[in-house]
């Protein structure tokens, strides 16, 4: 069992990696279900205990015969307590197998990264764990080689991916992840999240090409500077500044023109400058570093000294001007219809 539960986790990942490959991310799920799903079985079986389904006089459930084993879910809510950040990443990523839109399949893989490096690096924890190294995947398994957004035009793309994701697969994540306390959401056994820093100074016999540095080894001035690094950017590179990329950003006129056609009440730029206040998607306009954005929101235009925004941020606006309670909530003020008549003295 357990070596077929290996097995499974090695095709899901070799089908992840291969850039080519149709529905990867659907393949990656469904068989690192299965090696989870072989994985708990040989855990029960090792404890003595049953597996199976029974029927209400107690006899086992039988499909054609063979006892009807507990399917992952199951198995997942017996093995971890309701708020784990394990159990989350699992509970997530079966529910997301299920709404995997074809069409849309490379924008749901590029969210969805961060959960499915969660999926397996828990599997490796508890394999290892449970079993022993044996059964590591440490030597079967690389860092892929990736471009990703470490180029201005790479990460362009890359955003445009991740503003054509469904409404309804936005709105799913959204609201499983609406309960998760802020601990789980930050939990790296629920998303795993990485900030590659380029290694810089001479090159030493023992290094390698990349160091994985665990969170618990870092000092807390070291930890904080992560943390920072992680709201700014997912690359740095040796220069300190950004390759800013303009293609399918919007100006904050274009941004209060589309806002204000598609939510109901008056939108104007008054209400957006007091939404990037709120949010906090770009800095103040003194700040001494206006490059230290929310890029998933908004960038710096370097070249024109000004700000653009992404189609995700309007979004968002739109969400936030959804219904008069949403609005009051987000500006801490009522909104005004658009057909209100105007006082008259």
């Amino acid at each position: 069992m357990l070596e077929g539960a290996r097995d499974e986790a090695l095709l899901a990942v070799d089908l992840y990696n291969q850039p080519r490959q149709p529905r990867r991310l659907e393949g990656f799920l469904v068989h690192m279900h299965i090696a989870w799903l072989y994985l708990l079985h040989a855990s029960l079986r090792r404890q003595g205990v049953p597996y199976h389904y029974t029927l209400p006089n107690g006899r086992i459930d039988r499909v054609d015969g063979e006892p009807r084993t507990w399917d992952l879910s199951e198995c997942v809510s017996r093995r971890w307590e309701p708020n784990h950040p394990v159990r989350k990443n699992l509970e997530l990523t079966i529910a997301l197998r299920h709404k995997i839109e074809h069409h849309y399949h490379e924008s749901i893989a590029l969210v969805a990264s961060g959960y499915a490096q969660a999926l397996l690096i828990n599997f490796e924890h508890e394999m290892t764990t449970e079993f022993g190294p044996t059964y590591s995947l440490g030597e079967d398994l690389r860092v892929p080689i990736f471009v990703g957004s470490m180029t201005a035009l790479g990460r362009a793309r890359m955003e445009g991916l991740r503003e054509s994701l469904p409404k309804a697969i936005r709105v799913f994540i959204d609201n499983f992840e609406f309960g998760l306390s802020p601990e789980v959401m930050q939990d790296q056994r629920y998303e795993f999240r990485m900030t590659l820093v380029p290694k810089l100074g001479r090159r030493e016999t023992t290094d390698r090409a990349i160091t994985f540095v665990r969170e618990s080894d870092l000092s807390e001035e070291e930890r904080d500077t992560l943390m920072r690094l992680g709201t700014t950017g997912s690359v740095v590179v040796r220069e300190e500044t950004r390759s800013v990329a303009s293609a399918g950003l919007l100006k904050p006129s274009r941004v209060v023109r589309e806002v204000s056609k598609q939510t109901p009440f008056k939108f104007n730029m008054k209400l957006f400058v007091d939404a990037w206040h709120i949010t906090e998607v770009r800095p103040p306009g003194d700040d001494p570093h206006p490059e230290r954005t929310i890029e998933k929101y908004c960038v710096y235009d370097e070249p024109h000294r000004d700000y653009l925004y992404t189609q995700a941020f309007v979004d968002k606006l739109l969400e936030e001007t959804s219904s008069a309670a949403k609005f009051t909530a987000f500006f801490g003020q009522p909104p005004a219809m658009k057909n209100q008549p105007a006082e008259t003295a």
